[in-house]
């Protein structure tokens, strides 16, 4: 008499019907094993090897649902349907590094008449330090985000020339030049505290359980100012370096608004910020806009 063993292993599932590969070698006594009708489906060759069989034709129905719904289960916890992209939260928070540039506005990057002396140099490079950032509302795809962060602004200028304010008006300064000084560094520096307000679109793939998301926001961004002076360095008749710096009486804005936008992949995203307004208040000086272009790490 042969010895019949079964091997199960799944193979594919339709509806809840679901084929396993059994592997059979069996005795001589090949024709009664045949005979028995408690298999179904039986493929035999010609050296007496079962190559496929389906469930035995057991007279207990419960047993077979048993075996059934054991099989099921196991496929389907290896068989995970593709997960549907969720909100991977706000991207804001972080740090920033951007040139800080001063034009007339945002269709003439070139300075106004009167203001060339604002001519910039490219070290005038500023930084973002946001702390935080919060989703107010959001879905799948989209989501409402605020945070806090700091924004430093140091714009350094070309020429040999400080700023002073005459008559409540921001000029420039040429006593150095006159005294045949020559400024090593001149420059103003401004820092806010900016609250944004951003509309956000994520987008991307999920891959070994890991998100990978592409995202766009942009928005309102309004702040604070802290903190400005102006610093000039120079080298006195005796080669020694002097640093003087002016705080207060810059006829500085106290609050500036703007928009923002972020284009980023990860951690990583082009940032670019633009000012509508002067940097200086309405009759305090030149009407200088400012915008800010660079790069960002988001936490």
């Amino acid at each position: 008499m042969s010895a019949v063993v079964w091997g199960v292993a799944p193979v594919h599932a339709q509806g809840t019907e679901i084929k396993v590969q059994v592997i059979d070698t069996l005795s001589s006594s090949m024709p009664e094993v045949l005979a028995d009708t408690s298999y179904a489906d039986t493929v035999v060759s010609d050296d007496y090897e079962v190559r496929k069989v389906g469930f035995p034709q057991d007279n207990s129905t419960d047993n077979n649902n048993d075996i059934v719904k054991l099989l099921q289960e196991s496929f389907s916890s290896h068989v995970q349907p593709p997960k549907r992209w969720k909100w991977h939260g706000g991207h804001w928070a972080g740090i920033g590094i951007y040139y800080s540039g001063l034009v007339r506005d945002i269709g003439h990057l070139s300075l106004p008449e009167g203001a060339e002396y604002m001519r910039q140099t490219p070290a005038s490079i500023g930084v973002n330090i946001n702390f935080a950032d919060l989703t107010l509302v959001s879905n799948r795809h989209f989501g409402l985000i605020t945070g806090l962060g700091l924004e430093i602004n140091n714009f350094r200028f070309d020429d040999n020339v400080g700023l002073r304010n005459e008559n409540g008006y921001i000029l420039p300064d040429y006593s150095y030049d006159m005294a045949g000084i020559e400024l090593k560094k001149s420059k103003l520096t401004t820092m806010y505290l900016n609250i944004p307000l951003l509309v956000e679109f994520q987008f991307g793939r999920s891959k070994g359980g890991k998100k990978y998301p592409a995202f766009v926001n942009f928005g309102l961004v309004g702040g604070l100012r802290l903190h400005s002076h102006t610093k000039v360095q120079y080298r006195d008749t005796n080669g020694n370096k002097q640093t003087e710096k002016q705080y207060g009486n810059l006829n500085l804005r106290n609050f500036h608004y703007g928009v923002e936008c972020n284009v980023g992949y990860k951690w990583i995203a082009l940032s670019a910020r633009y000012y509508p307004q002067s940097i200086f208040t309405e009759t305090g000086g030149p009407e200088v806009q400012q915008v800010n272009i660079g790069l960002s790490l988001m936490f």
